[in-house]
C-alpha cells in the first residue's frame, strides 16, 4: 500500500472514531447557550416565587382589615349619599344640624358616598366591610409593584408587614381607604415613569378622581411637587454628589403640560375652586387649633402625646414607631454607598410631618414609608450585591460552593417568610391577633356588638317625637341621621368641616350642665314653639351625662338598651304615654370596657 494510501486509510479510522464518541457523549452546551436556555425557566421560578409570597401578603392584609365595622361615620355618609342620588345634587349648605344650618358644606367625599350607598344596597354592612378590606389589598399590591425591584420576593413581604398593621389600626369604612388606593396608584405611576414615560398621563385622571372623594387629594400634589424638584436637582447636578441622572424619555415640557392638567383637574368639583382650597381647612384643624381639637378628637391627637400618656403598649402604635426608625436607617446604607434619593428623603420628611402632627395620618405615613423602605433595600442591594450570573465550572458547568451557599440562605429565607406568614394567618383565625391589638377588633363581617345606637334612633324618630335631638357622643349623632335625617335635626355631629369650633365649646358646656343635673340648657335648644330636644346618650361615654339626666326630675328616661339611652322632657313623655323604663340594660355595654 502506498503512503498516500495509508494516510487516506488513517484520516478514515480517526473520522469514525470520533463520530462514534460524540454518539456515546450527550451534548454540552457552551456558556452562552446554556445561559440562554435557562433563562426562561429562571423568569419562571421567579414569577412563581413572587406571586407565592405576594398572595401570602395579599391574604393576610386583606383578614386584618376584615373585622366587625365600628366607625361613625359612615352612617352620616350614607345617608348623604342616598339623598344625593334622591336629590340629584350634592349639598352646598349643611342638611342635618339646626345650629349650623346656614353653613356652606364643601362635600368632597361626594363620590365615595355615592360608592358605598351603591354597596350597601347590594350587600348591606358584610360588603361594606369586604370592600374595605378589598381596597387595604389593592393598595399593598400596588405599592409591592411600585417599589423593591431588587429585593427578594420572600424578603420584600416580610418588609411589608409592619405597613400593613399600622394601615389596618385605621382600616375603616371612610373616604381614606380610597385615598390610599389613589396614593400608591401614584406612587406607581411615578416609579414606572422611567421606563414607561407615557404613563404620566395617568396623573391628571387620578386626580380628577381623588378631588371627588376625598380631601386628601392634595398629598398627590405634595409627592408632585417632590418628584419635579428630585427632577430639577438631578439635572442641575449632572451626576455629581451622587445623584444619578434623571430618565432622559422625561422631557421638561412633558412635565409642564402634565402639571397644568393636573392643576385643571383639581377645580373639576361641584365646589371648583373652594373644594381646591378645602384641604386648608383640615389642615387649620390640627395645626393652628391643634391645641382644642386634639385634646378632644382622639385621630386629631399627636402620636407622641399619646406615648407619653400610655407608652408603646399599643401594637399600632409601636409598629408605627419601629417602622419610622427601619425607615430612617435605611437611608444611610445608601447614602455609605453615595448615593442620594431627594425624591424619598424629601418625601419621608413631609410624610413624617403629618404624621407627627395627627394620629389621623398614620395610614398615608405607613404606605409611604414602606415604599422607601423597599426602595432603598432594592437599592443597598443592587449597589452591594454583585448582580452576576450563578458561578459555574467550565466542566459541564456545575455550580461551586458560593452557589449552593447563596441557594440555601435563598431557602432558609423563603422558609422564614412562609412561616412568618403562615404565623400571623393562625393568630387571625385563633383570635390571639385580636388580644394583640387590644382593640377587640376580631376576624369577622357584620356590626361590632351593641356598638351603634340603631334601636335608640328609631325610637325617637318615631311620630310625635321631638323633632331636634340633642346626642353624645358625637358619633352616636350619625345613626340618628341617618334612621332620621333631615327632617329631624340635631346639634352637633361628628363632621368638623361644617360645625364650627364655637359649637363644639357650647356642645361641651351643654354636656357639663346636663351631667351636674341642671336644666337651663334645655331652654337654648327648644325650637320656635317651646318643644325641647328628644337627647340619646351612649351607654359607653356619656355616663356621667346618664347619671345626670336620670337625676333630673324635669326628664325621664323613656328607652334603654346596651348602646344608649334616650330621654324625653316630662311633659313630651306625658303627652306621648311613655313610662319611666329600667336602665339596668345600659349597665354593663359588651364589646369595650366602659368609662366609669
Amino acid at each position: 500500500m502506498s503512503r498516500k494510501a495509508r494516510r487516506s486509510q488513517k484520516q478514515t479510522e480517526k473520522k469514525t472514531s470520533l463520530s462514534q464518541q460524540a454518539k456515546k457523549q450527550p451534548y454540552v452546551a457552551t456558556s452562552a447557550e446554556a445561559g440562554q436556555l435557562s433563562a426562561p425557566f429562571q423568569r419562571r421560578s421567579h414569577l412563581t416565587i413572587e406571586f407565592f409570597f405576594l398572595s401570602l401578603l395579599l391574604i393576610w392584609s386583606f383578614l386584618v382589615s376584615c373585622f366587625p365595622l365600628r366607625n361613625m361615620d359612615i352612617w352620616w355618609h350614607l345617608r348623604t349619599g342616598e339623598l344625593i342620588l334622591e336629590r340629584g345634587t350634592v349639598p352646598y349648605f349643611d342638611w342635618f344640624t339646626f345650629v349650623d344650618f346656614d353653613r356652606s358644606w364643601i362635600d368632597l367625599h361626594w363620590g365615595f358616598q355615592l360608592l358605598v350607598t351603591w354597596l350597601y344596597r347590594w350587600g348591606g354592612v358584610d360588603l361594606l366591610i369586604l370592600a374595605k378590606s378589598f381596597c387595604l389589598s389593592l393598595t399593598i399590591g400596588l405599592a409591592w409593584f411600585a417599589s423593591g425591584k431588587f429585593v427578594p420576593p420572600w424578603w420584600k413581604a416580610l418588609l411589608w408587614i409592619l405597613p400593613v398593621i399600622c394601615i389596618s389600626g385605621r382600616s375603616l369604612v371612610r373616604p381614606e381607604m380610597l385615598s390610599l388606593v389613589y396614593l400608591a396608584c401614584w406612587m406607581y405611576v411615578l416609579n414606572r415613569v422611567p421606563s414607561h414615560p407615557k404613563m404620566i398621563w395617568l396623573i391628571p385622571l387620578i386626580t380628577l378622581l381623588w378631588v371627588n372623594s376625598h380631601a386628601l387629594f392634595v398629598l398627590g400634589l405634595v409627592i408632585s411637587v417632590v418628584f419635579v424638584a428630585d427632577h430639577l436637582i438631578r439635572v442641575g447636578a449632572q451626576g455629581r454628589f451622587g445623584l444619578e441622572m434623571p430618565s432622559p424619555a422625561l422631557s421638561g415640557i412633558t412635565l409642564i403640560r402634565v402639571g397644568v392638567l393636573t392643576i385643571l383637574a383639581c377645580f373639576l368639583n361641584p365646589y371648583l375652586e373652594q373644594g381646591f382650597l378645602f384641604p386648608l381647612t383640615l389642615y387649620e384643624k390640627f395645626s393652628v387649633d391643634q391645641a382644642f381639637y386634639s385634646v378632644r378628637v382622639g385621630e386629631f391627637q399627636p402620636p407622641f402625646d399619646f406615648i407619653k400618656k400610655h407608652g408603646l403598649n399599643n401594637l399600632y402604635l409601636f409598629s408605627q414607631v419601629v417602622l419610622a426608625i427601619l425607615t430612617l436607617a435605611s437611608f444611610f446604607p445608601v447614602l455609605l454607598k453615595k448615593r442620594v434619593h431627594p425624591f424619598r428623603i424629601l418625601l419621608f420628611m413631609a410624610f413624617t410631618h403629618l404624621a407627627w402632627k395627627a394620629s389621623r395620618n398614620t395610614g398615608i405615613f405607613s404606605l409611604i414609608s414602606g415604599i422607601i423602605l423597599c426602595d432603598n433595600v432594592s437599592d443597598w442591594i443592587r449597589l452591594a450585591v454583585p448582580q452576576t450570573s450563578v458561578p459555574e465550572t467550565d466542566a459541564g458547568r456545575v455550580p461551586s460552593a458560593e452557589t449552593y451557599r447563596l441557594r440555601g440562605r435563598a431557602i432558609i429565607g423563603k422558609g422564614i417568610s412562609a412561616c412568618v406568614f403562615l404565623f400571623l394567618l393562625a393568630s387571625l383565625f385563633s383570635g390571639a391577633w385580636s388580644r394583640w391589638g387590644g382593640e377587640g377588633k376580631v376576624l369577622g363581617l357584620g356590626e361590632q356588638d351593641a356598638w351603634y345606637a340603631h334601636a335608640a334612633a328609631k325610637f325617637a324618630g318615631q311620630p310625635g317625637m321631638p323633632d331636634r335631638a340633642f346626642i353624645s357622643n358625637m358619633g352616636q349623632a350619625a345613626v340618628y341621621i341617618f334612621h332620621n335625617g333631615p327632617e329631624r335635626k340635631v346639634f352637633f355631629d361628628g363632621r368638623l368641616e361644617v360645625n364650627t369650633k364655637e359649637t363644639f365649646q357650647l356642645y361641651e358646656q351643654i354636656k357639663q350642665q346636663m351631667a351636674l343635673g341642671m336644666a337651663e340648657w334645655a331652654y337654648f335648644l327648644q325650637d320656635e314653639g317651646g318643644q325641647r330636644p328628644v337627647v340619646i346618650l351612649d351607654s359607653r361615654y356619656s355616663r356621667d351625662e346618664i347619671r345626670g339626666l336620670g337625676g333630673n326630675p324635669g326628664w325621664r328616661l323613656v328607652f334603654a338598651d346596651q348602646a344608649a339611652a334616650v330621654f324625653l322632657d316630662t311633659e313630651t313623655a306625658d303627652r306621648l304615654q311613655l313610662p319611666e323604663v329600667d336602665p339596668s340594660p345600659l349597665f354593663h355595654p359588651p364589646g369595650m370596657q366602659v368609662r366609669k
